[in-house]
Formats: C-alpha cells, sequence, structure tokens
C-alpha cells in the first residue's frame, strides 16, 4: 500500500444497511492512506481525522491509481489533510441520500467546510489533475469504487 491508496469499507453498523439498500453498494465507507498504518477518514459524529488501518481488517477492499507518481501521491495527501479538524457535511450527506430514494431527482448541496468520505478524496485528487468520477461531483463510496482510475489491489 502506498500513501494516497483508497480503502472501501463494507460497513455493517449504524446506517450501513439502508447505505447499502439505497446505493446498491457493498460499501458504505471510504478511508484514505496518508503514512505507513494510518488512514484519514472524514465520518460521521466526529472531526475528519486518523484511524489506524487495523480498525477495518476484515470488512475492507484497497483500490489504488497505479498512474500517480510519488510527488502526486505526496500532493493528494497533503491536500486532505488541509481537512484534518473539520466537521461532517450532514446537509451533503442527507442531500445524497435523497438523490438515491428518489432516483437522482433531489438537488444536491453541499458546505464549504465540511467534508463526507468520498468528497475528501475526490477532491485530493483533483489537486493532482485527476477526476475519480467525471461527472459525479458527489460520489456515493460505490460509485467511487467504479471509477476507470482506480484499480483493484485487495482485501483487507
Amino acid at each position: 500500500m502506498k500513501p494516497g491508496d483508497l480503502i472501501f469499507i463494507r460497513g455493517t453498523e449504524g446506517v450501513a444497511g439502508p447505505i447499502k439498500k439505497f446505493t446498491r453498494s457493498p460499501y458504505t465507507h471510504i478511508a484514505g492512506l496518508v503514512v505507513d498504518d494510518w488512514l484519514l477518514e472524514s465520518q460521521a459524529l466526529r472531526r475528519t481525522g486518523h484511524q489506524p488501518l487495523e480498525t477495518y481488517k476484515g470488512v475492507s477492499d484497497i483500490y489504488t491509481c497505479s498512474s500517480l507518481s510519488q510527488s502526486q501521491r505526496g500532493q493528494i495527501v497533503a491536500s486532505a489533510m488541509e481537512w484534518l479538524g473539520t466537521g461532517y457535511d450532514y446537509f451533503l450527506f442527507g442531500s445524497l441520500a435523497l438523490r438515491h430514494m428518489f432516483w437522482g431527482s433531489a438537488p444536491l448541496y453541499a458546505g464549504r467546510k465540511r467534508q463526507i468520505c468520498t468528497t475528501l478524496w475526490t477532491e485530493a485528487y483533483r489537486t493532482v489533475g485527476i477526476e475519480l468520477c467525471p461527472g459525479i461531483p458527489y460520489p456515493t463510496p460505490g460509485e467511487l469504487s467504479q471509477s476507470e482510475q482506480l484499480e483493484y489491489v485487495g482485501s483487507f
């Protein structure tokens, strides 16, 4: 694993069930590797912060963007780290839920100073010119896992 690789989590607790149902995906959350065995994630009920990789052992899959240089990986991580300590964007999460419940007819809202798990990393990748989900400004974990820019590495 390298910095900037994405960890897709197959959640089993809390709102995982409804997320899986509405998004038709096994993935309910993502985090990104920042250094060694430490992830950075934006998660509800806490500030954007670090989490040990071990937290998601047995319920996660690893994806990488093999075209990234070491320098680009550093830029992606640095960009994501700028969000450390910020709040979770509950309004965006809610509007995504409505979008999936009503088949895309609900308007989307995104705050400027908050993130959700997917936007934290899609915006970080954009800083090096990589659009992970063209045409989808606020992807779900399932949509992000289908990115042509990412390759499945394996399960963890």
